[in-house]
């Protein structure tokens, strides 16, 4: 734990929005699309963008010092990693855009304490009336998953066989999971679904079954009863509470074999590196209302909802993987 001791160590952290606003900032205006590998004045920039010189000029600089653009005598060029990672559209552009939203709704951090609710609309509601970032949104999760995720592919509990892939999103597991060998069943809400099926579209007939459903209202996740060997629930649980998330994996309990497998990827409030356990539960509590469940606390949803022997998969931290065995 860092222990703040010094009047700079604290101005420090809270000038800390500054980096992630500029590199914001470029991603809004096209900045890593107007520049090439040709070294270009800023004023030429300036007039591509349509943006003022002087203030352009001074964000093109800001760039260079966080190791994002390059100077030379004859301008400003792309860093190999921007010109690679940070075009429009690009995995991580998608990353700067979902976390620029998200930053709006930290703002009123102090809005959520008081009240206890969140600042976001439920997520049903936001597919509805803001479907253009809810998709934007999904497509960042998946390239979060694919950037940062565990290699869920890697275990023998999930493949192969036949998994459910419960709230699954466009499908970033069930493709990975499929096309190491397992037959997928992705559950999610029918706007999801929609954008998974263009998603998972190359992949073989038959290797991920789409089903449109209420996760919370179907019995067994909207699946026969004890129809899959194994079910993974992926970033799920913290946006609910600890009720709500045992109710959730009873569904799932009920859709496995006896003697299968439920694996819970997700991030506890007590896990690092550093703050980063209990700033994700804030996070969680500003977005959805939801809350970062301890490891303690996670462990204790399986065990209520029906699964024994949980133990913790040796992926490194923050990633937490948990495993559990249905009682049979």
């Amino acid at each position: 734990m860092v222990v703040i001791s010094s009047p700079s160590d604290l101005i420090e952290l809270l000038v800390g929005y500054q980096p992630a606003a500029a590199i914001s900032a470029a991603s809004q205006l096209g900045l890593f699309d107007a520049l090439n590998d040709r070294p270009q004045p800023a004023s030429e920039i300036a007039t591509c963008l349509a943006a003022n010189h002087s203030n352009l000029n001074a964000l093109l600089e800001a760039l260079v010092q966080l190791g994002l653009v390059s100077r030379t005598d004859d301008g400003f060029t792309n860093t190999p990693f921007a010109s690679a990672h940070l075009r429009s559209d690009s995995d991580l552009d998608k990353v700067i855009r979902k976390e620029a939203f998200f930053s709006k709704a930290w703002l009123r951090l102090s809005e959520v304490i008081q009240s206890g609710n969140p600042i976001l609309d439920p997520w049903k509601k936001r597919l509805c009336e803001q479907s253009d970032q809810t998709t934007e949104f999904l497509y960042a999760l998946d390239a979060l998953a694919r950037i940062t995720g565990p290699p869920l592919e890697e275990l023998p509990e999930l493949v192969p066989g036949r998994v459910l892939d419960v709230g699954g999103g466009l499908g970033t597991y069930s493709r990975a999971l499929a096309e190491a060998g397992s037959t997928m069943v992705l559950v999610d809400l029918p706007e999801v679904i929609e954008l998974a099926r263009g998603y998972l579209a190359d992949l073989p007939t038959g290797s991920v079954e789409l089903i449109a459903a209420d996760l919370f209202t179907e019995p067994t996740c909207g699946i026969e009863i004890e129809s899959v060997d194994a079910a993974l629930v992926s970033h799920m649980l913290h946006d609910y509470s600890e009720e709500t998330g045992i109710g959730l994996l009873r569904s799932v309990n009920g859709a496995i074999r006896p003697g299968g497998f439920i694996v819970v990827n997700d991030f506890a409030s007590d896990i690092g590196p550093g703050a980063f356990g209990v700033l994700f539960d804030l996070m969680m509590r500003v977005e959805t209302g939801g809350v970062a469940h301890d490891l303690a606390v996670l462990t204790e949803m399986l065990l209520s909802s029906g699964f024994c022997d949980v133990r913790r998969a040796p992926f490194p931290a923050p990633i937490t993987v948990l495993i559990a065995r249905k009682d049979s």
